[in-house]
C-alpha cells in the first residue's frame, strides 16, 4: 500500500530511487567488465563512474540533514555515518585517483563489489520504507545481515589499497605519514565500527521482531476475547481515517543510515 508523501518525503524517495539506480548500474557494469577484461584493465572501464557514485552517501547526508531536524543515529550520534561517507570519498579521490596503479590489484575489484552490494540493499530498503512504510521481509533481513559479507571484504580491500599506495607515495612527506596513520587506525576503528553495526542490527532488526511478535499476540488475545469486551475497548470504526487518506509527513519516514 503506497502513501501520499509530503514534499520532503518525495525528495527523500527521489534520492533513494536515484541512488539505487546508480549503484545498480555500477554493479551491472562491474559484473559485465570483470569477466571480460579482468582486474588489470577493469579500472579503465569503471573507475570514473564508480568514483562519482561513491560520492552519493555524502549527498544523502546533505539531503537528510536538510529534510530532518533530528539527525541523531542512536547512542553513537551521527558521526559514524559522516566518517563513513567522507572515508569513501577520500579513498576514491585522495588515494586511488592519486595513485591509479593500485587500482589494478584485485582488492579494488573486491572494494567495488562490496560497496555496490551494500549500498544497493541499503537504498532499496529505504526506497520501499519511504514509499510504502514497510519492506519485504527478505529485504528487511538482507539489510541487517549483508554486513557480514560486505564489511569484512571492504575493510580488507581498503587496507590493502592503502598499503599499496605507500609504494608510490613520496617518502618523508606529511601525506605519507597520514596514510600510515590511517592504515594503523583501521584496526581499532574497524572494531568500533563492527560494534556499531551489531548494535544497529540489534535495535533495528531483533528489537523490531520482538515488538511485532508482541503486537501479534495482542491481536490474537483481542480476537479470543468476548465481543462485548472487545467493543468496549475499541473506538468506533467510523472515527478512523483510511490510511490512503492520510498524508505521510517527514516525521513518519524512516531514518536513513549510510553505514553498511
Amino acid at each position: 500500500m503506497s502513501y501520499r508523501l509530503s514534499t520532503k518525503g518525495k525528495l527523500l524517495w527521489f534520492v533513494d530511487c536515484a541512488a539505487l539506480t546508480l549503484w545498480l548500474c555500477c554493479l551491472l557494469r562491474f559484473a559485465i567488465l570483470l569477466p571480460l577484461v579482468g582486474t588489470r584493465f577493469l579500472p579503465q572501464g569503471i573507475a570514473d563512474f564508480f568514483h562519482v557514485v561513491a560520492v552519493i552517501p555524502v549527498a544523502e547526508l546533505v539531503v537528510v540533514r536538510l529534510v530532518r531536524r533530528n539527525w541523531s543515529q542512536g547512542k553513537y550520534g551521527s558521526w559514524p555515518v559522516v566518517v563513513n561517507a567522507l572515508r569513501m570519498v577520500w579513498l576514491c579521490y585522495g588515494v586511488i585517483f592519486v595513485y591509479p596503479k593500485i587500482a589494478k590489484h584485485i582488492s579494488y575489484s573486491v572494494l567495488i563489489g562490496s560497496w555496490c552490494l551494500g549500498y544497493l540493499v541499503h537504498f532499496a530498503y529505504y526506497a520501499f520504507k519511504v514509499k510504502f512504510r514497510t519492506t519485504p521481509y527478505f529485504l528487511f533481513w538482507l539489510k541487517h545481515h549483508i554486513m557480514f559479507v560486505t564489511f569484512p571484504a571492504s575493510v580488507v580491500a581498503e587496507m590493502v589499497l592503502l598499503f599499496l599506495s605507500l609504494k608510490f607515495a613520496e617518502d618523508g612527506t606529511v601525506y605519507e605519514w597520514f596514510i600510515k596513520a590511517v592504515l594503523v587506525g583501521y584496526v581499532p576503528l574497524g572494531y568500533f565500527a563492527w560494534g556499531y553495526l551489531l548494535d544497529r542490527r540489534q535495535e533495528k532488526y531483533y528489537d523490531v521482531l520482538v515488538k511485532k511478535e508482541e503486537y501479534r499476540r495482542n491481536i490474537a488475545m483481542q480476537n479470543l476475547a468476548p465481543p462485548a469486551a472487545v467493543s468496549a475497548n475499541t473506538a468506533p470504526s467510523n472515527t478512523r481515517r483510511s490510511p490512503l487518506s492520510q498524508e505521510v509527513t517527514v516525521e513518519d519516514l524512516p531514518e536513513n543510515n549510510t553505514t553498511n
